[in-house]
């Protein structure tokens, strides 16, 4: 091969990542970026991701799959997938100039209210890198705090005890799910080194002899343990009322038997 043809497929192999990463796959993105984020902060490998598809998860009928989609907004309620950027960005600016404030935005459905110091600009909220460093810093801090991986990604929704099981369920499911298409062993299967607290842990300290595998398999149980005794209560009531009408149909039914007599 001449030095000259050398030159030029050495350009296009500098210049093809490039022109790739200037018009992404949306549909892509925010898993790229949550594996990035993975390795640079020492977060288990897939966990963000699982966390992304959980805030703003878009179902694709050809892949079978759901996945993650940067130009999501959450507000009062009512979940977007707009088309593009530009276009997220104006819906955003529309729904502030109707008062709304509480809004979720990208990847990781930061909240722009309670999380105002977050990014400079509207554009920085929708940049998959920006929207996901700091979810992922986020979520790092949480870990800190509260020495668990289930435990932070429960709290990255609420610390509310109700929708923090439920989300923590979700979650977990999908890491899981995620996992079982993907294989590839991850940082989760290894022990890791129980962290320091910033500040006092509100959940338990885990134990040392509990590897993080250990622990996940325990948050689900206990998630799935709460919603059967939910179950179960929600039927005991549904018997007491049924045992109720019963009662109630019974005495009538003796009331104008009473009157039929009288």
């Amino acid at each position: 091969m001449s030095f000259p043809l050398i030159r030029i497929v050495l350009f296009g192999l500098l210049l093809f990542p490039l022109s790739a990463w200037a018009n992404p796959d949306p549909s892509r993105v925010c898993a790229l970026e949550a594996a990035r984020a993975e390795r640079a902060l020492a977060i288990p490998a897939g966990l963000l991701d699982a966390i992304a598809i959980v805030e703003s998860g878009r179902w694709d009928a050809d892949r079978r799959a759901s996945f993650a989609w940067p130009w999501s907004i959450t507000a009062e309620g009512k979940g977007q997938f707009l088309p593009s950027k530009a276009a997220a960005i104006a819906e955003v600016k529309r729904l502030r100039a109707q008062g709304v404030r509480n809004i979720d935005v990208g990847c990781m459905q930061v909240n722009l209210h309670h999380h105002a110091q977050a990014f400079a600009s509207l554009d920085e909220a929708f940049d998959p890198t920006r929207n996901m460093d700091y979810a992922a810093r986020f979520l790092k801090d949480l870990h800190e705090a509260h020495g668990s991986w289930p435990v932070a990604a429960g709290r990255y929704h609420s610390a509310t005890p109700v929708h923090f099981h439920r989300y923590q369920a979700k979650v977990l499911e999908t890491w899981n799910d995620r996992k079982s298409l993907n294989p590839a062993p991850t940082r989760l299967a290894k022990a890791e080194p129980f962290p320091t607290p910033k500040v006092p842990p509100l959940a338990s300290p885990r134990p040392n002899h509990l590897t993080p595998a250990s622990e996940v398999a325990q948050a689900i149980a206990a998630a799935q343990k709460a919603r059967d005794e939910s179950r179960a209560q929600a039927r005991a009531q549904a018997e007491a009322y049924r045992q109720a009408k019963l009662e109630e149909y019974r005495l009538r039914k003796l009331e104008r038997q009473a009157n039929k007599n009288s």
